[in-house]
């Protein structure tokens, strides 16, 4: 006696065999976006590690360098991807956006940088960055901050008495 198989159970299992020999590998822009976010998300975190891993071979230790107060003298407070445009398939450039304050100062500071990546056998890397809009300072250029004098808010105290 053959079992019959009835047709409720055909739709579920032919759907599923037939949608998944339909799926797409991810597009080189989602995974330029994925490995440009988990630099910069890992950068502003502190794990600059495996931000550097992220960057190529030649330009890791300018990325490094560029980062050194981070963590110390500037503080980043958040880091958003601002926009994408792709040349061709291989090549990214991000516009970055950083929001970050000295942590002697209350001013918070915003900064556009432009991310240079290129698409390798192992993923994506970073290759150059420069600022192209913003406040300067965040990638530990020198600059002179202007601060107000100090003024004594108090009167002057004199000392009457006879000796």
């Amino acid at each position: 006696m053959a079992k019959r198989v009835s047709l409720r159970a055909w739709v579920p299992l032919s759907c599923a065999l037939f949608l998944g020999a339909c799926m797409m590998p991810p597009p080189a822009s989602e995974k330029a976006t994925d490995a440009a976010r988990e630099c910069n998300v890992a950068a502003r975190f502190g794990r600059i590690d495996i931000a550097a891993g992220l960057a190529a071979s030649g330009a890791r230790d300018g990325f490094i360098r560029r980062r050194a107060m981070w963590g110390g003298d500037i503080r980043v407070v958040d880091v958003e991807l601002g926009g994408l445009s792709m040349p061709d398939s291989s090549h990214a450039v991000f516009q970055v956006d950083y929001a970050w304050m000295r942590t002697d100062e209350d001013t918070l500071r915003s900064t556009r940088v432009a991310q240079n990546w290129s698409s390798t056998k192992g993923g994506w890397a970073l290759d150059s960055e420069k600022r192209v809009a913003g406040d300067v300072g965040l990638f530990g250029e020198h600059v002179d901050v202007l601060r107000p004098a100090h003024h004594d808010t108090q009167f002057a105290t004199k000392v009457i008495r006879e000796d």
